[in-house]
């Protein structure tokens, strides 16, 4: 398909795909298979280097073109490189605070104006039968674990939903504190339905109070998509 957006002042149905209720934030997705359109800025292809496999070129190439869509989205002015930190976190340009992931040849991002917006994080993963449950225990909490089985029928795709949240809360938190921090001190509660969680992150290097976090999922094309956006501003940290 090619790069669609949802932007904060469109009403199409990409609000079907788009994780995010809050409209300051524009959400894209891209397909690998129809990048002709894009090019790389210059300076996004120097921060790829060349010594890259073709998987890590096309993901590369397909989160940013849908980097390029979203900044498109909230009126960005200027076509703008999108590079890379030490942690090859998106750096985004000043005033922008966003998140880019990719899988199965699709890309997705999401930005919005930092004064409009703390902080965004988002993640996709294919729905695959291998979420075991040794490897649900390594990113769930017990009562996280108890929610993932609790209906056998649903514990594969809730599996998913629950490690794709994490992964777009870190996402959110990263960059505002480039602060490494493990699975084990986000705990999600799901929401009145399986398309949300409330996550509350005790960070003490990032914040002296609990960190709140909204999650929104989506499904597309066998893939779960997450948009994590911080629901309460930081409290400064404990030194």
């Amino acid at each position: 398909m090619p790069c669609a957006v949802e932007a904060p002042s469109s009403e199409g149905d990409m609000s079907l795909v788009s994780p995010f209720s809050n409209k300051a934030i524009a959400f894209s997705v891209c397909s690998a298979e129809d990048l002709g359109w894009f090019t790389l800025h210059p300076l996004e292809e120097q921060s790829l280097g060349e010594a890259v496999s073709v998987k890590r070129r096309t993901d590369f190439r397909v989160g940013r073109a849908a980097a390029r869509r979203a900044l498109e989205g909230v009126g960005f002015p200027v076509v703008t490189p999108v590079l890379r930190g030490e942690n090859r976190e998106p750096l985004w340009p000043v005033g922008i605070v966003g998140s880019i992931a990719h899988s199965g040849g699709y890309g997705i991002a999401a930005v919005a104006w930092q004064q409009d917006v703390p902080a965004i994080g988002v993640d996709i993963q294919e729905i695959e039968e291998r979420y075991t449950d040794e490897l649900i225990s390594r990113f769930a909490d017990p009562d996280e674990f108890d929610w993932v089985r609790s209906e056998p029928a649903k514990q594969t795709e809730r599996a998913v939903r629950l490690f794709s949240a994490k992964e777009s809360v870190f996402k959110a938190l990263y960059p505002l504190r480039r602060v490494w921090f493990g699975f084990d001190v986000a705990h999600l509660a799901p929401g009145r339905d399986e398309n949300s969680f409330r996550a509350a992150v005790r960070l003490p290097a990032v914040s002296s109070s609990i960190i709140e976090l909204d999650v929104g999922i989506t499904r597309y094309k066998n893939h779960v998509i997450s948009g994590a956006v911080l629901a309460t501003p930081l409290a400064p940290s404990v030194r």
